[in-house]
């Protein structure tokens, strides 16, 4: 069954491009706020603010305008809709699952773990989901005729581009679970790369940068003789899903169970020895205690000064910390989000 089933469906936030289109409204007017149905000209907008707007959607989705598009499309609403008929969708877009609609603040995209499922997105609390709107990505290849990616920089390009896709922004908080950490940091490494902005980073329980396993060993270090043993595992899988698929039994519970084990062989060997970038960015690591000591160890030593990073260790397995550490885990991020904001005021108070 496909995962978005299972997912309770909210409105994705701010309606596509027209979240982002709100802001370019709010930049170009000078005013602090504009909501998705609010109008140009009621706004005060006129003809040369018209023509610098114009210009700056057309330079954020790479589209040609007429200034006089916005007598048909004069709220962000309607203007996003334009744009979504311009713009071409991402394929990997139907990765992405609403977990929750509040547009008060910017969304969260959360990206799955080893198993590729979204179901733990919909594990958050009360609190955060109403505070945030919550995104999950699932993984590319857990669904009939998928195939999963097979580098990093396959799988943190689709799920970068995808976000965009779906928001009308380039993503600016991204979180992981488990594996799903790592490739949060590359998504934001995009983003900042693309925006120029420090992005936020919410990583609960990861594997260490660099793991050869993605958890915890006594010798973590990535040999020939390991890749080859990943190598030997994608195949195996791969041959097993695929030979099912032959038969027509792709959807029995055996076709899934095999699709979830091709796409775990695959995100391993992508992953498995992988050592990000540091940038600059935000990070909260809230980490179990059975993992705890080595992944905050290993995250210190792998930031930057340009980083900035808190850590928290909750008590627990790392198989069950998320179930276990439900409502601290929400608090935590909540309160590390809060933080930001409040900094970002500061910061722009004394320019």
């Amino acid at each position: 069954m496909n995962v978005q089933q299972w997912v309770r469906p909210a409105a994705l936030p701010g309606d596509g491009p027209a979240h982002a289109i709100a802001g370019i409204f709010a930049a170009e007017l000078q005013i602090p706020t504009v909501q998705l149905d609010d109008n140009f000209f009621d706004l005060g907008g006129d003809s040369l603010t018209a023509e610098t707007l114009v210009l700056a959607v057309q330079k954020r989705f790479g589209v040609k305008l007429q200034t006089s598009v916005l007598l048909g499309a004069q709220t962000p609403r309607e203007f996003g809709r334009l744009i979504a008929a311009l713009v071409p969708v991402h394929p990997a877009r139907q990765l992405i699952v609403p977990v929750s609609g509040n547009v008060g603040h910017e969304p969260i995209a959360m990206i799955h773990g080893i198993s590729g499922s979204a179901l733990f997105a919909n594990r958050f609390g009360k609190r955060l989901k109403q505070k945030y709107a919550v995104m999950a990505v699932r993984g590319m290849g857990l669904e009939p005729g998928e195939t999963p990616y097979s580098s990093m920089a396959e799988f943190s390009s689709n799920y970068f581009e995808a976000l965009t896709s779906v928001t009308g922004q380039h993503p600016d908080i991204i979180g992981g679970i488990c594996a799903g950490g790592l490739l949060a940091i590359e998504v934001g490494r995009l983003s900042h790369e693309a925006t120029g902005k420090r992005p936020a980073l919410v990583l609960i329980d990861p594997p260490s940068p660099g793991s050869a396993w993605l958890k915890p060993m006594p010798d973590d270090r990535m040999t020939e003789s390991r890749r080859r043993q990943i190598a030997r595992k994608v195949t195996y899988w791969r041959l097993l899903r695929d030979g099912l698929s032959a038969l027509g039994l792709g959807q029995t519970r055996l076709g899934r169970h095999l699709r979830r084990k091709a796409f775990k062989s695959a995100l391993l060997q992508a992953a498995a020895g992988f050592v990000p970038s540091s940038y600059p960015c935000d990070i909260l690591i809230l980490a179990s205690s059975e993992w705890g000591a080595t992944t905050v160890a290993q995250y210190k030593g792998w930031a930057s000064d340009m980083a900035t990073m808190k850590t928290v260790v909750m008590p627990g397995a790392h198989e069950k910390f998320r179930a276990a550490n439900m409502d601290a885990i929400d608090a935590e991020i909540i309160a590390f989000l809060a933080a930001r904001d409040t900094a970002a005021r500061d910061v722009q108070h004394q320019q």
